[in-house]
């Protein structure tokens, strides 16, 4: 079963994203009792990214697989300088953590170059995170995400067994962490010393800095606290979106979102460094 999945990653990783995250928005449906039109409307201008995704991700994962293999032949990269390399161990569960970091890596240069910042602003643009909120992802994005991808597995020499364990909890990481649930205070304090829970991630979609800059975490929640980036908020306190464009129209539809990037007002926003904390406040439209 196992070798199964392994040899046919790339479509069974497609089926328990789907799997996964129509159940979960189902859920969201069911439970906080949303009305339905709204719901899908939001989820319906969400998976419009798929359209753009499903190409980038279908050839960057030949890419991948053919440079993992390549790295796994000639011993090419960290792994490799690492005592016991082929103990089950250090192959899938040091070289997972590492992977993890790496993302927490890629995730903050996203937030703090300009170029990159342009593309990435069109996921924290979203007024409403659920799980339809994980595949609003530029097309730019997608593509510097891989390019990043493959410069991590040239690092490390990461094999594509686990690359395969990697991106499966990943996903399911990723698609929890945004769901519109918020965990109850005790199982999230205790989860959150260590995982992302979606209380930690809906801080990430507050619209304003410095929570923009913080819980830039994927799986682990150790990577912010331990480079200064990892804060709290309450639920009341929290508001999703980007302060640089509640008032944008091209944030309501796939052409505008798609445009965005390359509009003057991209320039604006690039984050600073910094994730100290501040009253929050609530945008002016909503306090008006």
């Amino acid at each position: 079963m196992s070798e199964f999945f392994v040899q046919n990653a790339g479509s069974s990783q497609t089926l328990i994203f789907a799997l996964v995250i129509s159940a979960l928005w189902g859920v969201e449906k069911l439970v906080l009792a949303e009305p339905m039109a709204d719901k899908s409307r939001h989820a319906a201008l969400n998976s419009l990214f798929i359209l753009s995704a499903l190409p980038i991700e279908l050839v960057c994962s030949v890419a991948c697989v053919a440079l993992a293999a390549w790295v796994t032949a000639h011993h090419w990269g960290l792994l490799y300088l690492l005592p016991f390399y082929d103990s089950p161990w250090v192959k899938y569960g040091v070289m997972f953590v590492v992977l993890d970091l790496l993302d927490y890596v890629y995730h903050r240069t996203m937030h703090h170059i300009p170029g990159f910042w342009r593309f990435h602003l069109v996921h924290h643009t979203d007024t409403i995170v659920d799980a339809s909120t994980t595949v609003r992802e530029h097309p730019g994005e997608t593509t510097i995400r891989n390019g990043f991808l493959f410069v991590w597995i040239l690092l490390t020499g990461a094999s594509f067994e686990v690359l395969v364990l990697r991106q499966t909890v990943q996903t399911i990481c990723t698609i929890f962490a945004h769901s519109a649930f918020r965990l109850p205070a005790g199982p999230a304090r205790v989860l959150g010393w260590v995982l992302i829970t979606p209380n930690l991630h809906h801080v990430h979609h507050h619209f304003e800095l410095p929570y923009t800059n913080c819980n830039y975490g994927d799986v682990f929640s150790i990577w912010d606290r331990l480079f200064g980036t990892f804060a709290n908020l309450s639920a009341e306190e929290t508001v999703f979106g980007l302060d640089t464009h509640f008032d944008d129209p091209a944030t309501q539809n796939c052409i505008g979102m798609i445009a965005m990037p390359f509009a003057a007002r991209a320039a604006g926003g690039a984050v600073p460094e910094g994730c100290a904390a501040v009253e929050p406040r609530l945008p002016a439209a909503a306090t008006s």
